[in-house]
């Protein structure tokens, strides 16, 4: 069977084990001297929406330095298009919704051209999508990347997250190991680690097996080997410490883990549906371990709250002083204007804007302000819709080519 035709994740499982076979794979890509992670989570480029699981994964491999990804019809409505030349990688992702021909009382209902319409619709399985994505390097005219600067260092937020998971550390022994009879964490002290970095990094990963837990994600023994069972829990272990590494810019350290690497090219050659299936659970445990994490500002009322002492259901309008996370920034209110109007500053790029009550932003900024929870199902499933029309789109202008 010619690798056109191989279904994505044996594609993706077969480089993987010759990565793994040669020393090469994302498991050993050196840390660096800072102690920083050598991993930049992959976003849209457009809605700054992070890609998560198997479609996560897949992009990390590409080893590209600029995270930003965009489909080919996306990036020309982005006014930032392709470069001639410039290779495209294919994800996977899977979606609740599937574009159908459009027909009333039995009859397909046609555009103005003729042309049988489509309609989404909503399923009760979710199913796979593919899409064809370029880097932001291969962007012409994609601004620089700015950073978000954050109140706490990557070690408060390690912290941060241990002290909320609930589970004993005991400093003890050379190799950090988690004990599920027992539910505690046996860890060197910090002191022992050539830098603080290297222990929350090491902790965290003892925390991601902690997740297997009945009292957390609850992952159940099965009827394999010990031993199988051991390298499949490792496998998402391992890239669930990448997730959460390059979430808090932690490094990612193999440790102890070496003889894996070849446990898992073992493993996925025979098995290649697993590495899929080891992503999707590994993007669970990292957003199970990263929803432990309380900043300071989550711990305090916000400047709005003080200011305003209204409750955040109540809000109806934005006024002087908001402070409101939303879509990975928070935009804070500067000064109200006049009809209404108010002018905000996006506190991760720095921009200002002058937002009107009819505007969808403000409107969105509202909801956020109401509703945070609401808000983000919503626009997650905003994004899922976005990506689901991303791939109907290059299917009908036939640019799934790996070269423009």
């Amino acid at each position: 069977m010619s690798e056109q035709f191989k279904p994505l994740a044996d594609q993706v499982s077969e480089r993987m084990v010759n990565l793994l076979n040669d020393n090469r794979s994302i498991f050993t890509k050196p840390m660096k001297a800072d102690g920083s992670s050598q991993f930049i989570l992959p976003v849209n480029a457009r809605s700054k929406q992070k890609y998560t699981g198997a479609a996560a994964l897949v992009l990390i491999m590409q080893n590209r330095r600029d995270p930003r990804w965009l489909s080919f019809d996306k990036a020309l409505y982005n006014k930032t298009p392709v470069k001639k030349g410039a290779y495209g990688t294919l994800i996977e992702f899977n979606s609740g919704n599937e574009l159908r021909p459009k027909t009333e009382n039995g009859k397909p209902v046609l555009n103005k051209e003729g042309n049988q319409k489509m309609e989404r619709v909503k399923l009760e399985v979710p199913v796979p999508v593919q899409a064809w994505l370029y880097n932001g390097k291969d962007l012409v005219g994609l601004k620089p990347m700015k950073e978000k600067a954050l109140s706490l260092s990557p070690a408060e937020r390690a912290q941060v997250i241990l002290d909320h998971s609930g589970i004993k550390m005991e400093p003890e022994g050379l190799l950090a190991m988690y004990d599920r009879s027992r539910d505690t964490i046996q860890i060197a002290e910090k002191t022992t680690f050539a830098k603080p970095e290297l222990f929350y990094a090491a902790a965290l990963h003892e925390l991601a097996h902690a997740t297997q837990h009945e009292s957390r994600l609850n992952r159940p023994e099965t009827d394999l080997p010990q031993s199988d069972q051991m390298v499949r829990e490792e496998l998402r272990a391992n890239i669930a410490s990448i997730l959460i590494g390059a979430e808090l810019n932690l490094p990612f350290a193999l440790s102890h883990h070496e003889n894996y690497l070849r446990e898992f090219a073992t493993l996925l050659k025979n098995e290649p549906q697993e590495l899929f299936h080891a992503a999707a659970d590994a993007q669970q445990i990292a957003n199970f371990v990263m929803g432990l994490e309380v900043t300071r500002e989550q711990k305090q009322d916000t400047k709005a709250e003080i200011k305003q002492e209204v409750k955040p259901a109540q809000a109806a309008r934005l006024t002087e002083g908001m402070e409101i996370n939303y879509k990975e920034t928070t935009f804070k209110v500067l000064q109200e204007q006049s009809r209404g109007a108010v002018k905000v500053e996006d506190l991760g790029t720095g921009d200002k804007l002058r937002l009107k009550p009819s505007d969808g932003l403000y409107k969105s900024l509202v909801s956020q302000l109401n509703n945070p929870a609401q808000q983000e199902v919503r626009e997650r499933e905003q994004e899922q819709e976005e990506e689901l029309e991303m791939a109907e789109t290059e299917e009908q202008t036939k640019s799934y080519s790996r070269r423009r």
